[in-house]
């Protein structure tokens, strides 16, 4: 093992974006299984391991063996490790290789033309790593972040997807509303292209809808989205250049990063307390760097579950007109508010209209597969955002919002909403009640948040999330870990909890198996056992 480590070390020095560091890690342990040097069963070293004897972050190693597994070429088991399955293949069987990350050597001349055509040349298949575009590598790179879920014990309970219940789905509603809308004779318009900035019955109903929030939008303001992920690729595709720098909450939402990134943007982190971003750091960047753009989520955060306080809300719209900054407020949950209605969005506030690009969506609050979602923005920036989903998509499925509207007309969304507030939030009061249950003193803590879908907790400072993924696992239980959401990717303790998925059983089941993960691995890392019931030091309101 230790000729192919001193061979794979060097060949990281080299930087080259079209033969990522995970593709060279898996083509040299590939190399050396087909050659004998790795025999079968052999066992490779823990991605932990090899990132640190590598100087590397473990997720790239992750993803190297990942795809040596779809191969197969190894063999990956939770608690146990990762061994050699395949040296028996020939080096006769073997594909092309990318020859140690050189550029192939150039094909020779094509023969003669016969009748204008070309020979053929050969059956080697494109060196693809040659082919990438930035953009594309930049995405890879930042998704490689995400945890590679190993099997569990026992059937799985997940507290890790940002997704509502299926079983609320108003699947009796949208039928009858489909099949009467359908045998209508004008229906046929439900099947056409409709205007990329939006069916005109479902702006209508959106429109009501923000004055309902009293937001005033004129017309040309409105675009109908393909989901507010939509929203995020088209304002960073018609605002952000390379080099860009664009404010981030840090922790902030996994794909709003990662699209800026591929985007070629500085993304900087700006701190989340417990009532939103961090103003006063806030202000010192914008003073200190030339910033272009400020994403932010004010209501019930993605991940931490914050809500900005009314007076934030208004003194960060008076920090971004004084440093010509651009806000982007992302209201993806703004409707699942649990204490009350909810502060008003900042596009609501006065002076905000030139200043805030304003989305939401019905993903959370109503059902994901619509892929409906909106965006208001000032006019001479809509125009611009218009042309850019023009290019993206044309227009929106034109089924999705024909449906919608209708379902909207009839205030069927209205009294959704109150069901569907007063279901998640006893699922989130059942989530702290096992959380207080479960945990004692150094073990957990975690915040209550108002509203939306999560709940943000944290181990000790000592700790990661991500080692504890797979003790979760092991009991059946499985979370999002909260290194995913910064931008470093540097605080391992903190872990992401989804409260909606759930039953009420599920999650009290699923919390006890958290805490038995939590102290196993608690124990091992610190050689000692858990067992002080305590409180002292231990409850909500935990943040970065």
């Amino acid at each position: 093992m230790v000729e192919w480590l001193d061979m794979l070390a060097p060949s990281l020095k080299t930087r080259d974006r079209r033969y990522p560091v995970y593709a060279r890690i898996k083509d040299l342990i590939r190399e050396n299984i087909l050659s004998g040097e790795l025999r079968h069963q052999e066992r490779l070293p823990a991605d932990r391991e090899l990132a640190t004897i590598l100087g590397i972050d473990r997720s790239t190693i992750a993803r190297a063996y990942d795809e040596l597994e779809l191969e197969g070429l190894v063999e990956s088991n939770v608690g146990r490790g990762t061994f050699v399955t395949r040296a028996e293949f020939t080096r006769d069987a073997e594909p092309a290789q990318t020859n140690g990350g050189q550029k192939p050597a150039n094909p020779p001349p094509l023969e003669t033309r016969r009748n204008g055509v070309r020979p053929p040349t050969g059956n080697a298949p494109i060196i693809w790593h040659d082919k990438f575009s930035r953009f594309s590598e930049s995405v890879s790179t930042f998704i490689g972040r995400q945890p590679i879920s190993g099997p569990t014990a026992r059937q799985c309970i997940s507290f890790a997807a940002g997704i509502p219940s299926l079983e609320f789905f108003p699947q009796q509603e949208f039928e009858a509303i489909f099949s009467e809308l359908t045998s209508r004779p004008e229906c046929g318009r439900m099947f056409a292209y409709t205007a990329a900035e939006g069916e005109e019955s479902l702006r209508s109903e959106i429109l009501k809808h923000l004055r309902s929030q009293s937001m005033d939008v004129a017309e040309d303001e409105l675009i109908i989205l393909s989901g507010s992920q939509q929203g995020i690729d088209l304002v960073a595709r018609t605002f952000v250049d390379p080099g860009d720098s664009v404010a981030i909450e840090d922790p902030s939402y996994f794909w709003a990063t990662c699209n800026f990134t591929a985007f070629g943007a500085r993304v900087l982190p700006v701190p989340v307390n417990e009532d939103g971003l961090n103003l006063d750091l806030l202000e010192s960047l914008l003073a200190r760097r030339g910033v272009k753009l400020l994403y932010v989520m004010p209501s019930f955060q993605n991940p931490t579950g914050s809500t900005m306080s009314a007076a934030k809300r208004r003194e960060l719209l008076t920090i971004a007109a004084h440093y010509q900054v651009a806000v982007f407020e992302d209201n993806f949950v703004g409707d699942l508010a649990y204490e009350d209605q909810g502060l008003p969005t900042l596009r609501s506030l006065p002076g905000s209209r030139e200043l805030v690009i304003h989305q939401s969506t019905l993903s959370k609050s109503l059902c994901p597969g619509l892929r409906i979602g909106w965006m208001v923005a000032p006019s001479e920036a809509m125009s611009r955002l218009l042309m850019s989903k023009r290019v993206s998509d044309l227009s929106t499925n034109s089924i999705s919002q024909v449906v919608v509207s209708e379902y909207l007309r009839r205030g069927l969304y209205v009294q959704h909403l109150i069901s569907i507030r007063n279901e998640y939030k006893q699922r989130r009061d059942v989530m702290c009640a096992a959380l207080e249950d479960s945990f004692v003193a150094g073990e957990l803590r975690w915040n209550k948040p108002a509203g939306g879908m999560f709940i943000w907790a944290s181990l000790p400072s000592d700790c990661s999330a991500r080692e504890l993924l797979p003790y979760a696992e092991r009991e059946g239980v499985v979370f999002s870990p909260g290194d995913l959401f910064f931008v470093g990717g540097d605080r391992k303790e903190f872990l992401r909890l989804s409260f909606v998925q759930s039953n009420k059983s599920e999650i009290e089941e699923g919390i006890e198996r958290l805490a038995i993960a939590v102290r196993t691995y608690l124990t091992g890392k610190r050689k000692k056992p858990y067992g002080d019931r305590s409180r002292e030091m231990r409850g909500p309101n935990v943040f970065v």
